[in-house]
């Protein structure tokens, strides 16, 4: 297969933007799951709302904003 040399910058390039869109993708896609196990991690406080992420392992935690006793786990909407 021949091709002229102009033709050579061309592809250069397209496969220099096609690694760099792939490595962007890559970064998105990994911010994006840490952000989740981030949020997954935090709680948010029954009586203030505040989110805040508990220490340790145990069921209940202290809300450092208003004191209020919280459990772990999604907060619903009752």
């Amino acid at each position: 297969m021949r091709t002229s040399l102009s033709f050579l910058p061309l592809l250069y390039a397209a496969v220099l933007a096609g690694l760099v869109l792939l490595l962007w993708l890559a970064g998105e896609w990994r911010r994006s799951r840490l952000r989740r196990r981030e949020w997954r991690a935090m709680g948010q406080c029954r009586l203030c709302a505040a989110w805040v992420r508990p220490v340790g392992g145990a069921d209940l935690w202290r809300c450092p904003a208003c004191r209020a006793l919280n459990e772990r786990g999604v907060p619903s909407d009752l």
